[in-house]
């Protein structure tokens, strides 16, 4: 069987090479070093790459061109860098990339190869329609792609006069709007809804502005508003909590989002990955990573919310998500786990730090 095919876009030196190539080559796939997103494209025409590799340095412009370029859209992006830490999955997530490796190591980039399906693959847009209007088009690109793998069927807007017709389209289920419209969000969703919109809205901000939007937009139901340089997978959280109000409520713990990088490994191995926090609660957590443990029992340790200090827990992994299209998705890759033990002092200080934490959200 022929092998797959990885992209590997960057200036990656001579040791970095003799690292990835043999490590790409163990997952049965071949590759290609190019040194720009423009070369990757035209490659990618004529031989279609399976997966892509984009030195961390070069994320902000090679990596953003291709995450938006259109025939990468279905192509998992991973990224290579020396920081595999809390800064560095950050990056990762706001161009799209979908996990973060180091350049020094090979068992973790050919462990994420191993995991991603061989087949194309294909999705019906079984839940509707989503909009997202927002004038910078890297973030409509990265929005729209994770809403396209979650079976939504994307329209895309870039003024609040294009987002008003198209939020009252009848099979529109989710809007996703940035607070850099020409037109108020309140406005804009108010208006709509006069003319029939049934919809869930989401208004992305940056940080220091989510307080305000949030006093701006009180009294609207099924509306939230997200840190709009957060992963954009936290916006399919937001709609998927709002849209399942009633299964939320009946849970033991608040799930709450909340990403910081996190050591695994199975119980008794030797070496830890590392993959990022998606959301939590108090009993378990969810973890991003294209290469999901085999083993039920895991180690785990990171730092909980509102603390420096590591702890070291142990889990059972409930359940797990391969990298694909599927439309019933709530959650990126990764998997669910369930935290069964750990020194008591580090279960305390779970428990105190996502006290903490929910009680900050409210």
């Amino acid at each position: 069987m022929e092998n797959r095919r990885l992209l590997a876009v960057g200036e990656f030196n001579s040791i970095q090479r003799g690292v990835l190539e043999p490590a790409a080559a163990e997952a049965a796939f071949d590759t290609a070093f190019l040194a720009t997103a423009r070369e990757a494209v035209e490659w990618h025409e004529v031989r279609r790459a399976h997966a892509l590799l984009v030195e961390a340095e070069h994320l902000p412009d090679q990596g953003a061109s291709l995450r938006a370029a259109t025939p990468f859209a279905d192509v998992p992006m991973l990224v290579g860098g020396r920081d595999v830490g809390d800064l560095g999955f950050a990056s990762t997530y706001a161009y799209g990339g979908d996990d973060l490796v180091p350049l020094d190591r090979a068992r973790p980039l050919t462990a994420r190869l191993r995991s991603l399906p061989r087949d194309a693959q294909a999705v019906a847009n079984g839940r509707g329609g989503a909009l997202v209007a927002d004038p910078d088009r890297m973030h409509r690109a990265v929005l729209g792609r994770v809403l396209r793998n979650a079976g939504y069927s994307v329209t895309f807007a870039v003024t609040g006069e294009d987002a008003q017709n198209f939020a009252v389209k009848p099979d529109l289920k989710l809007a996703v709007i940035s607070a850099a419209l020409d037109t108020a969000p309140r406005t804009l969703i108010e208006n709509a809804r006069s003319g029939g919109a049934s919809n869930i809205w989401i208004v992305t901000c940056p940080p220091r502005d989510l307080k305000n939007h949030r006093e701006r937009l009180a009294g609207l139901d099924h509306v939230a508003v997200s840190d709009g340089f957060a992963p954009a997978e936290n916006v399919l959280f937001l709609s998927n909590e709002m849209g399942a109000r009633d299964l939320a409520n009946k849970r033991a713990s608040a799930r709450l989002l909340y990403g910081t990088s996190v050591g695994f490994r199975g119980a008794g191995r030797d070496v830890d990955e590392v993959g990022f926090t998606y959301n939590i609660s108090a009993q378990g957590l969810y973890v991003r990573t294209l290469a999901p443990p085999d083993e039920v029992i895991i180690w785990l340790e990171l730092c909980p919310p509102r603390s420096e200090r590591r702890v070291r827990l142990v889990g059972k992994v409930a359940w797990r998500r391969r990298y694909g299209l599927n439309e019933r998705a709530t959650v990126p890759p990764g998997f669910g786990v369930q935290i069964i033990d750990g020194a008591a002092a580090d279960r305390a200080a779970w428990q105190a730090g996502y006290d903490a934490f929910a009680f900050a959200l409210g």
